[in-house]
């Protein structure tokens, strides 16, 4: 009896399997870190002194410019390295990429670092340049951005 009805009613099990997948889908994708947008990332660098993190590669910062006074750190440097992007793990930390999907599991590593704040830059840097806010250049060895001099 039990397996003619699983038979039967296959395709209601699937259905009900399915909906609860989708009710747990946001809980299995959440990073910890809350998505912030460019406005958003912008008020965090102003009034708090968010930390900026960029984890694209150096030749790609390089030629394309980053957030002025972020730092860029590889990925595979970041757990190596978190303790020395601030002294108090309660700053803000916004973590870029190019469009917002990389940067999730580097702010996954900075929360098990003990960061409070983290935050993923909604967009990435796509969406700052975007916005129109400027970025400054960084030497591909380089781990602050230089500064350009003015005279």
């Amino acid at each position: 009896m039990t397996q003619q009805f699983l038979l039967q009613n296959s395709w209601l099990i699937a259905l009900a399997f399915g909906s609860g997948l989708m009710l747990v889908w946001p809980v299995l994708m959440k990073s910890g870190a809350s998505r912030v947008s460019v406005a958003q990332a912008t008020l965090l660098m102003n009034q708090k002194k968010a930390v900026f993190v960029d984890i694209r590669d150096a030749d790609v910062v390089s030629t394309q410019g980053t957030v002025a006074n972020a730092r860029r750190i590889d990925v595979g440097d970041l757990q190596a390295k978190a303790d020395s992007l601030s002294k108090n793990k309660e700053t803000p930390v916004v973590v870029l990429c190019q469009s917002g999907i990389k940067a999730i599991p580097a702010a996954k590593i900075l929360k098990a670092s003990g960061y409070t704040d983290v935050h993923v830059l909604d967009g990435g840097i796509n969406a700052w340049k975007e916005a129109g806010l400027p970025l400054k250049k960084q030497a591909a060895n380089d781990d602050k951005v230089t500064k350009a001099k003015s005279k």
